[in-house]
């Protein structure tokens, strides 16, 4: 039996769709060459662009084949491709530039994650529009298990409130896989101003509406929302201003252009332990072990007022079930390995050993809270 040429709106209809073996049972004279030279490829005979090409190929042609089989229909992976994979290295895209925070995290967890596997994982920094390029770029990956990408909570939940002419609802775009690690906020000001704890701060600000500014890495980012946040919360009128980076807010900070930020632990910590900065609370319903001394918010007078970054791992939407759970797996045995644990204490990431339904569960809580907030702030990035 031989079969038709397929169309090519019939291959990308079912992008997540596999065929179990034996090949030769299913597929009689049709040609399986490609699939021989991925086995020749796993002995080194073939180069990896080559062999990525034509198991792409493969998959989509197969799948329109399987699905044309009398009685066949549609097949989808079953647990003995998850036992193979993976065969070739896993490209995890980070939506941010390199040397930032989640490209730091990212890299650490693709270390140890290679170590379960067996296999290279590399990373791909695609920045960008806030987080938005990486994304699509993602999205649009074959779903075999070779690309991941991790989010953050602004590519992953803030931006589809901030971007409403692009679609980028994560949870309609991609298979979650597992969180990796949050890093809690601090509210942390310049060691100068005359306020010992934030009690003192937020009636300063109150007594000088307008007068004091705070800095973030940019419009609709976690440290401008966290910001916005407070502001609503403790009843001060503050200032925005946005900056092109993390690293220029802080350095306005220090020199005393602006007056406070709401940042992540390891952008500040050791200019806490310095004493440039001063923090007034951790945004968070525990206090951090680096910092043992510094307040939670509610236990300085500001209940309820928790804001933090996660670092998750997620496939393009499509990725074969077996897949998916192969790579929560192997994610979930690198982050208790005592080395790994180490290294994100070092930089302030708290471990959160996740799956699917939980990560899910995650970002719709977190879209639930901060929507509203970003409506009442008016912030909008299209």
């Amino acid at each position: 039996m031989r079969f038709a040429k397929p169309k090519t709106a019939d291959v990308l209809r079912f992008p997540d769709l596999f065929l179990p073996e034996p090949i030769e049972k299913i597929f009689g004279t049709c040609d399986v060459k490609p699939f021989l030279d991925i086995q020749i490829a796993r002995s080194g005979t073939v180069g990896a662009t080559n062999v990525d090409m034509q198991r792409r190929d493969f998959l989509k042609r197969s799948t329109t084949a399987a699905l044309a089989l009398t009685g066949l229909g549609a097949v989808r992976a079953t647990p003995s491709l998850a036992a193979d994979y993976p065969t070739l290295p896993i490209r995890v895209i980070v939506p941010f530039p390199a040397g930032g925070a989640a490209d730091v995290v990212a890299r650490i967890t693709a270390k140890y994650m290679s170590d379960q596997l067996g296999q290279q994982i590399f990373i791909d920094n695609r920045a960008g529009a806030g987080g938005t390029i990486g994304t699509d770029i993602a999205a649009r990956a074959t779903p075999d298990g070779y690309t991941l990408v991790m989010h953050t909570i602004s590519s992953a939940v803030l931006n589809k409130f901030l971007y409403t002419q692009v679609k980028l609802d994560v949870n309609a775009r991609f298979a979650p896989i597992s969180q990796i690690g949050t890093t809690v906020q601090l509210l942390a000001i310049n060691a100068n101003l005359p306020a010992r704890n934030l009690h003192e701060f937020i009636a300063l600000l109150k007594a000088n509406p307008g007068m004091y500014h705070y800095g973030s890495s940019g419009l609709g980012a976690i440290m401008h929302l966290g910001g916005e946040l407070f502001g609503f919360m403790s009843g001060a009128k503050v200032i925005h201003v946005p900056y092109r980076g993390e690293g220029p807010a802080m350095v306005d900070l220090f020199a005393g252009r602006i007056d406070f930020v709401v940042a992540s632990v390891p952008a500040v910590l050791s200019h806490i332990r310095s004493g440039e900065l001063r923090a007034l609370c951790v945004n968070a319903d525990h206090r951090l072990a680096l910092l043992p001394d510094v307040p939670t918010a509610a236990e300085a007078g500001l209940p309820g007022y928790e804001t933090y970054n996660w670092y998750a791992l997620f496939a393009p939407l499509g990725t074969p079930e077996p897949i998916v759970n192969r790579l929560n797996e192997a994610l979930a045995k690198a982050l208790a390995t005592p080395e790994a644990r180490k290294q994100f204490e070092e930089i302030g990431v708290e471990i959160v050993i996740s799956n699917p339904s939980a990560l899910s569960s995650e970002i719709k809580r977190q879209s639930d809270f901060w929507g509203p907030v970003i409506e009442r702030a008016g912030v909008k990035l299209d």
